[in-house]
């Protein structure tokens, strides 16, 4: 006779966070998990890590953020926290056009260590790009589509955003790892 055991805890999925130093990566994390903004974040040495339950269309997960240091000398110390990544967010500041360009070469070493991690573009910092400059949406979602992938906006100051960037990405990974 075999007994076929049921998991009845929710999925736990790994999310990184990449992208250039002083993008707002932790900034957006804080926001989302403990709902608030400091002006004055320090860089990200290494990796921080930090959890959110989340429900979802009545299903419950976890989201594992792995806030991943940006400055250029932790590139090869982080890449190795990439495997396991059931997803990336590729953030950039909205007000600085350099960062969503530098995106690239984060999503290479993504992809080299973790191949069917699904990405999704965020601009933050929406709340400081000046009419004209920056990177706009639409500039975001061509060069996004290079990556088949989607674009969203937020402010992890304001919050905006923030919340339902996070729905989003977990009904997609729900969608994708459990209910297919």
């Amino acid at each position: 006779m075999m007994v076929i055991i049921m998991s009845t805890r929710p999925p736990i999925f790994k999310t990184v966070l990449i992208g250039e130093g002083g993008v707002g990566k932790t900034s957006i994390t804080v926001r989302y998990t403990e709902n608030r903004f400091d002006e004055d974040m320090k860089i990200t040495i290494g990796v921080n890590l930090a959890t959110k339950k989340v429900q979802v269309d009545g299903s419950d997960a976890t989201l594992m953020l792995w806030d991943l240091g940006g400055q250029p000398r932790f590139r090869d110390v982080v890449s190795e926290y990439y495997r396991g990544s059931k997803i990336a967010l590729a953030v950039y500041d909205a007000s600085r056009f350099f960062t969503i360009e530098r995106l690239r070469d984060w999503i290479v070493t993504l992809k080299e260590n973790a191949p069917d991690c699904d990405l999704i573009f965020v601009g933050n910092k929406i709340d400081e790009r000046a009419e004209g400059s920056g990177v706009s949406l639409e500039d975001a979602r061509v060069f996004a589509s290079e990556f088949n992938a989607p674009c969203v906006e937020v402010s992890a100051k304001t919050g905006e955003g923030v919340a339902e960037m996070f729905q989003v990405v977990t009904k997609s990974l729900l969608e994708k790892h459990v209910r297919s």
